[in-house]
């Protein structure tokens, strides 16, 4: 296995377990749970296998949900945001999804990498409610926890970015 495995699999277990034992037991205002293992998906290096990213988004949904206890609504989210990814990627940066991550992170503008993570949190974030609510009814619901539960997801996946860069520069 290379490094970049290595690192993948190390990012995957330790995202799936600080989301299921310290992020799902925070409960802001008592609806917001912000969802960190979304940076798997936005890290994920454009290089690699695709079909092994589909697979890792099963993957990673199922844990959670069996994990928590849930309904399967993580499950189709996130094989749903890594199917999509290559197209979110394609609309942000104008390129082949096969360009490496160093590239882009070194060569685009900020506001392309802030439209793509903000673009991968809402779109997750939004067929995550729908199908936890799966109602008409709760179409306010649904946006407000989208909403909020996103703008915090962002905050905190964006922390987490800065941290990882000065990790790497040091």
């Amino acid at each position: 296995m290379n490094r970049n495995n290595l690192l993948s699999i190390f990012q995957f277990i330790l995202l799936l377990f600080l989301q299921v034992f310290l992020l799902n037991n925070i409960n802001l205002f008592g609806f917001i749970n912000p969802n960190l293992y979304l940076l798997f998906f936005i890290v994920y290096r454009f290089n690699s296998n695709p079909t092994l990213l589909i697979f890792l988004g099963f993957l990673m949904g199922l844990l959670l949900d069996l994990l928590t206890q849930g309904s399967g609504a993580h499950t189709i989210a996130a094989l749903t945001i890594a199917f999509l990814r290559p197209t979110i990627i394609r609309a942000n940066f104008g390129i082949n999804y096969d360009i490496p991550m160093g590239m882009i992170e070194e060569t685009t503008p900020q506001n392309q990498r802030f439209l793509y993570i903000l673009m991968i949190i809402l779109i997750h974030h939004l067929l995550l409610y729908i199908i936890i609510y799966f109602s008409f009814d709760s179409v306010l619901i649904i946006l407000k926890n989208t909403l909020f539960t996103s703008f915090f997801t962002f905050i905190m996946v964006y922390i987490s970015l800065g941290l990882f860069k000065k990790g790497q520069n040091d």
